[in-house]
């Protein structure tokens, strides 16, 4: 029995019709959940561009902090400035982005803000104006890195310059320039800051501050005066032990072969014409200072073995090797055995040369501090300058070493 025609055509008709339905509804639907994708990308992308940004200002206002503790001048608020929309720079294939920095010199604290915009749907109708963003981090310091290594020549020169495989290890401290700082070849710098009023190129970590401004010899008021008259007059050393008393050492000394010269404490000055120890020879003194004046030559070289301990009382307090003012030569260290240095070296005339094979100088001090006009290693020496101030009886002069640097933190 066949339907009724009637009924028939009722059926198509409905099938017509609900077809339609489906296809006005799917018409007004998929537009909407295409949107709706696209919305949920969109604020995907958002969300993960305001993370970017926070991570920007956290890390541009913990490098700021730590600048301020060094350099409180208007150049660290620029540089953090800078290091800031640095960062920014791989969002800006799709943001607009600033870069704001203030340091507040009260509170020492600074504050790095970045913002970001860009259009949004409909010609940024949602959200009205497009999105907007903003990120803001403030950091704060109270002490800077103990100031360990200073070549203080300036004039454009490098006041600190490494070459070969040698370097300096001083990863607690600050190493500072006041000219160029310049790790050549395959040379290092190892330190807790590095900072050069010049320009600094090489193997230097962390990433080194320039431009920064010059710190002034911190002992420009320390009086070396050289009694007379002589006490010595040219001592020539071989096989043996040998106890020297301190006072002036006059004309040219030599000490070589196996000998071992022990020093009194007390202040030691040699004032030349020359001074080499070699050979195996052993230099040792405690709470002693020697001190260089009038020199050709100032040489320890070989295998000798170099164990000073600086001056624990009197005006060279501190100070284990100093050179007076008109002293205008080189100090040489190239033996394998100074690894004994506790005190403060201050050469403010005078060159300091680190050199050798795989020598390491100073390593065994718990703490020593460089100031030199101008300090250089070669070959693959290693001039290691540790920070341990505290285990050491040795008192450390006004200007360098403390106060211990205290962590940046985020304070927001």
């Amino acid at each position: 029995m066949s339907l009724c025609p009637d009924l028939v055509l009722s059926l198509a008709r409905f099938r017509r019709c609900r077809s339609g339905v489906v296809g006005i509804l799917l018409g007004l639907v998929l537009p909407i959940l295409g949107m709706g994708a696209v919305g949920v990308a969109e604020l995907a992308e958002v969300m993960l561009a305001k993370a970017k940004l926070q991570r920007n200002v956290d890390a541009a206002a913990i490098q700021g902090a730590g600048e301020f503790g060094v350099d409180r001048s208007a150049a660290t608020t620029e540089r953090t400035r800078l290091y800031a929309d640095a960062l920014a720079e791989p969002l800006r294939l799709r943001w607009a982005i600033g870069s704001h920095a203030t340091v507040d010199a009260a509170s020492r604290t600074v504050t790095v803000r970045q913002t970001a915009h860009r259009a949004s749907f409909f010609r940024s109708l949602l959200p009205p104006g497009g999105w907007n963003l903003t990120a803001t981090a403030t950091a704060i310091r109270t002490a800077r890195k103990p100031l360990c290594v200073l070549g203080f020549q300036g004039q454009g020169q490098d006041s600190i310059a490494l070459q070969g495989n040698s370097g300096i290890a001083a990863s607690d401290c600050l190493v500072q320039s006041n000219a160029n700082l310049t790790a050549s070849g395959s040379a290092f710098v190892l330190a807790g800051e590095a900072r050069a009023v010049g320009s600094a190129s090489g193997s230097i970590r962390p990433n080194p501050v320039t431009d920064a401004p010059a710190v002034p010899d911190p002992f420009v008021g320390l009086r070396i005066d050289v009694p007379i008259p002589c006490d010595t007059f040219s001592l020539s050393l071989g096989d043996g032990t040998f106890y020297l008393n301190p006072g002036v050492h006059c004309g040219t000394i030599t000490v070589m072969g196996n000998a071992t010269l022990v020093l009194a404490p007390g202040d030691h000055y040699f004032v030349g014409p020359s001074l080499s120890i070699g050979g195996s020879t052993t230099i040792t003194g405690s709470d002693v200072v020697v001190i260089l004046k009038g020199l050709l030559t100032t040489q320890i070289t070989g295998g000798a073995v170099l164990q000073l301990e600086g001056r624990k009382s009197g005006p060279y307090a501190g100070f284990v090797l100093i050179s007076d003012r008109s002293y205008t030569g080189e100090i040489e260290i190239s033996t394998s055995n100074a690894r004994k240095l506790i005190g403060t070296v201050y050469l403010p005339n005078a060159d300091l040369t680190v050199k050798g094979n795989n020598n390491k100088v100073a390593d065994q001090s718990p703490w020593t501090v460089v100031v030199a006009r101008t300090i250089r290693t070669q070959g693959s020496a290693t001039l290691t300058i540790n920070s341990n101030y505290a285990s050491s009886t040795v008192p450390v002069p006004a200007g360098v070493g403390p106060p211990r640097d205290q962590p940046v933190r985020l304070t927001e």
